[in-house]
């Protein structure tokens, strides 16, 4: 029994080796060449890609007999004590099983003793985020200032559970996950070592499944190879690892775009009695669509990750989509994934979700709404607000030298609600002949509405900002712009201004609602939207 599984047979025994991690590499060979070696260091990073790996490289390189410049040789008696896991001079601790403060101290009272071998002590803590909170605190005097020789590698897949002055003591590295086309390109170079052939595709199928990891990667592959004799082909890869096919993902998606809930869950029925799990099956739905969503907008964003042929026919798909509606049921499916995998009867949530795929209805976008009640207005013989159109006589145009203000009809009931009602209209208007006076006219409310003047209440602090002859005359004008009828303004001090702006607010929206349904009575669509919806119009 010799054998030795790929993830251990084919560990990297140098920096050049590593995939992925080019960021993670080239610092510690930096810190290396400049003899700037820090006392701590904390890697972090999903698992299975690389960060115990990367702990063992730099205790090899840092106790070889005859490095290649940041490289170890391989060869030596250090190194090859390293890789048998004899070394005396490299302690790795699990922290899962060696997380108290007594398990602290005894690594406190053994740095103290100088390496038996090599001219470092390396000690690597995996999963260090279980260390118990005391044990924590016992490590940070030792962390901060160890022994000389003596160098500490925190490992660990939760760096939030980490407490700060941990990690303020060390030198942080994050790992991150790799990409399918890494994770295949390796599988590649491994099945060519071990002259096992595979048909295309055979090894982007499991790096897909591996989703991220090296090493779950080697395990599945292992896996394969257990189980069969000869090229392994993509059947047999479907078989053994429960993959879902592409054309299972392209019958459903077929299924979604006729609204054919029947053959929609035909073809789940047809994935799961393949053996695929229900949450396997979400999860590559997700993926499917993300793929769509992704085509969408610029197809060589996959290149790499898919072959030409799923390609082409996920390109076909994708345009039949829009990219809000891809957007949609990519976070959808994501979701629905997480919950099929902690359901009691994952099946009949998977099942709920096919069907909700089927009855999807596309997403209506407001540029669109509004683009076609301009076309209504336009057609049904309406003006561009979706009112009823009047004919009035021709006006003569006015002499080139004449100076007449046009006044607008009136818009708004002159009362205290009409006023409040047009309230955002009277100050866009004022905007629009002094913007600086309209920005100073929004710290205000609107007031109340008489015979002869209208208020306007303003904090004691805004008061002034608008109380010059000019300033009075300006909202004036704006005030026969917007009503049609020419009252005096008065400025009033508002007591109670948040409390008299949300009550101005509640009545100034009842009476939009109630001016919107009576200006657009002529308009049935907009009339369906604005009850549908309880909405109002915002006009620019």
């Amino acid at each position: 029994m010799d054998y030795k599984v790929l993830a251990l047979k084919w560990r990297p025994q140098r920096f050049g080796d590593l995939v992925g991690q080019d960021h993670v590499s080239s610092v510690l060979q930096g810190a290396l060449r400049q003899e700037r070696l820090a006392q701590a260091y904390l890697f972090s990073g999903p698992r299975g890609c690389g960060k115990t790996t990367t702990a063992r490289l730099l205790a090899k390189v840092l106790n070889c007999e005859n490095p290649e410049g940041e490289e170890p040789c391989g060869s030596c008696n250090s190194c090859q004590g390293i890789l048998a896991g004899s070394s005396l001079a490299v302690q790795e601790i699990d922290a899962a099983s060696n997380r108290s403060i007594e398990d602290i101290r005894r690594i406190r009272e053994e740095v103290g003793l100088s390496a038996l071998e090599g001219r470092h002590r390396i000690y690597i803590i995996d999963e260090a985020h279980q260390i118990t909170g005391d044990a924590a605190n016992a490590l940070l005097k030792t962390l901060e200032e160890p022994p000389p020789g003596v160098v500490f590698v925190l490992a660990t897949t939760e760096l939030e559970k980490i407490i700060p002055t941990i990690r303020s003591r060390c030198q942080c590295f994050s790992f991150r996950l790799l990409g399918a086309d890494e994770i295949a390109g390796h599988l590649d170079q491994i099945l060519s070592r071990e002259k096992i052939p595979s048909a295309e595709g055979v090894t982007l199928a499991i790096a897909r499944k591996a989703d991220g990891s090296m090493r779950d990667g080697l395990t599945l592959l292992d896996q394969v190879i257990a189980s069969i004799e000869g090229e392994i082909s993509m059947e047999q890869v479907i078989e053994i690892l429960g993959l879902p096919r592409f054309d299972h993902f392209f019958q459903l998606t077929e299924a979604c775009l006729e609204r054919d809930g029947a053959a929609a869950i035909r073809a789940m029925n047809q994935v799961l009695d393949s053996g695929v799990s229900p949450r396997d099956f979400a999860l590559g739905l997700s993926g499917h669509f993300r793929n769509l969503l992704l085509l969408k907008h610029d197809p060589a964003l996959l290149e790499g990750e898919m072959g030409r042929e799923e390609r082409e026919a996920c390109q076909k798909y994708a345009g039949d989509f829009k990219a809000e509606d891809l957007l949609y049921l990519t976070r959808l499916l994501g979701d629905r994934a997480d919950q099929i995998r902690y359901a009691s009867r994952p099946r009949v949530l998977l099942e709920a979700l096919v069907i909700e795929l089927a009855r999807f209805e596309s997403r209506v976008m407001l540029s669109e709404v509004m683009a076609l009640l301009k076309n209504s207005a336009v057609s049904g013989g309406m003006d561009s607000g979706g009112r009823k159109r009047e004919s009035h006589p021709a006006k003569p145009a006015p002499a080139p030298n004449e100076k007449k203000k046009e006044v607008s009809p009136a818009q708004y009931p002159l009362s205290g609600d009409g006023f409040r009602a047009a309230w955002p209209h009277f100050v866009s208007v004022v905007k629009e002949s002094n913007m600086l006076k309209g920005n100073f006219l929004e710290k205000a409310s609107p007031g109340e509405v008489t015979a002869r003047s209208f208020s306007i209440r303003f904090a004691r602090h805004f008061h002034g900002f608008l109380d010059s002859p000019a300033d009075k005359t300006l909202l004036q004008e704006r005030f026969l712009e917007v009503f049609g009828e020419k009252r005096e303004v008065r400025l009033d001090l508002d007591s109670a201004p948040e409390a008299r702006d949300r009550v101005s607010s509640e009545k100034a929206e009842g009476a939009r609602r109630k001016q919107d349904r009576k200006d657009y009575s002529g308009n049935d669509l907009v009339q369906g939207i604005l009850e549908k919806f309880d909405g109002e119009i915002i006009e620019s």
